[in-house]
């Protein structure tokens, strides 16, 4: 007696008919994604790249040419390199005095506007007291408003407190004026924080300025990072305070410096473009050396505990 195993039709066919699925090359996948969307994130990337760098290597192109090169070459790399460019735009325009000034000013402004915008976040996002919710409405309010608007204002109050042509006015007003949006970001990552890490320092007998400075301060560090970052290249660049408050060249600072050496010396675009290097690398070797704290600043405090 012989045993036959017969299937059911629909299934018997489809066995039959079953061929393996031909699939394109940019469909398979890596990392969850297809190599197509790779591709495309990568090209977008590379344009990313090239649209933000190339005005930075433009620049120092141009400070390594001669002012007949810059006119005759505008856009290439130059034919030789002269350095002597750098030396006669330092003694030309005086960039040594400045590049002090901004030095002063922006240490001076950092230093003031962490000390203030540090225990400010703390007691928005910690400490439970009437007003806060108005308190954190108005420095949201505050971040809105740009100084431009506020200039007349501005002006006559630092003129009546004697901070014209003062450096540690200056770095008072750029301190006062980069604090809501430091607050706001220091707050976030204040939230971020568990409460118990608070609740077991009350428990050993923490007072509240112990678990700022001892606790909390050393895990909100990628958010100080990315508030020291801002800052510094929001006053280091700025040129509209600047200009409004500080009249003596004596203890003007680089972006003045630069537009009076452009007013005087325009038609020498060499000097130019290489007092533009000198005055960028400082922005950049700050970000290079703090890219890492940079970057985790700004994951660190996206996600709420």
């Amino acid at each position: 007696m012989s045993l036959t195993l017969r299937f059911p039709l629909p299934f018997a066919a489809g066995r039959k008919n079953r061929r393996p699925s031909i699939r394109s090359w940019w469909q398979d996948r890596v990392d969850g994604r297809s190599l197509g969307e790779l591709i495309f994130v990568y090209v977008l990337l590379a344009l990313v790249l090239v649209e933000t760098l190339y005005p930075l290597v433009w620049v120092l192109f141009g400070s390594l040419k001669t002012k007949e090169e810059v006119i005759a070459n505008i856009w290439g790399p130059p034919s030789g390199l002269v350095w002597q460019n750098y030396v006669e735009a330092w003694r030309v325009s005086g960039m040594g005095a400045r590049i002090v000034n901004s030095a002063v000013v922006t240490a001076t402004a950092l230093a003031l506007l962490v000390a203030a915008a540090t225990p400010a976040a703390y007691a928005l996002s910690r400490l439970a007291f009437r007003g806060r919710n108005l308190i954190l409405a108005l420095v949201v309010a505050a971040m809105l408003v740009p100084p431009q608007v506020m200039a007349i204002p501005l002006f006559m109050t630092a003129r009546d407190l004697g901070l014209i042509n003062s450096r540690l006015g200056i770095a008072l007003i750029h301190a006062a004026a980069n604090l809501p949006l430091s607050i706001f970001i220091l707050r976030s990552f204040f939230l971020s924080l568990p409460m118990e890490l608070e609740d077991a320092a009350r428990m050993d007998g923490a007072s509240r300025f112990q678990i700022l400075w001892l606790i909390m301060l050393p895990l909100v560090r990628p958010g100080m990072a990315l508030v020291t970052i801002f800052g510094f290249i929001e006053i280091w660049n700025d040129f509209f305070l600047a200009f409004l408050l500080l009249r003596d060249p004596a203890v003007q600072t680089i972006p003045l410096g630069l537009v009076a050496f452009f007013q005087q010396y325009g038609s020498m675009w060499n000097l130019y473009f290489a007092a533009l290097t000198i005055t960028t690398l400082p922005v950049i070797v700050v970000f290079v050396l703090m890219q890492r704290q940079f970057i985790a600043g700004l994951t660190a405090g996206a996600v709420k505990a």
